[in-house]
């Protein structure tokens, strides 16, 4: 269920004190926040669990979740391949 849409949009308190300090790269552990319009063309880090991923803000990410842009599962290794089965070559 989503947020209700006369609410505003949920930002932590935590990204308005680092944009006082004009830092260039944020570091984010809240994925449960929106991204704000002032974090447009900056490069943050959003943590998914095992580490910080990076990620360029773009005007299409106003609104979204920071939780949207860091994937949490692997690709690739968890998928199961089939073995290959092991065929004599009669002659």
């Amino acid at each position: 269920m989503s947020r209700s849409s006369w609410k505003i949009p949920y930002i932590s308190n935590i990204f308005f004190s680092n944009l006082l300090l004009k830092k260039k790269n944020f570091k984010i552990w809240q994925r449960s926040s929106a991204v704000p319009a002032n974090f447009v063309n900056r490069k943050i880090y959003i943590h998914n669990g095992i580490w910080l991923l990076t990620v360029n803000i773009k005007s299409g990410m106003i609104g979204h979740k920071f939780g949207e842009f860091s994937f949490t599962k692997r690709m690739g290794k968890e998928i199961h391949l089939k073995k290959k089965s092991k065929k004599k070559n009669k002659k």
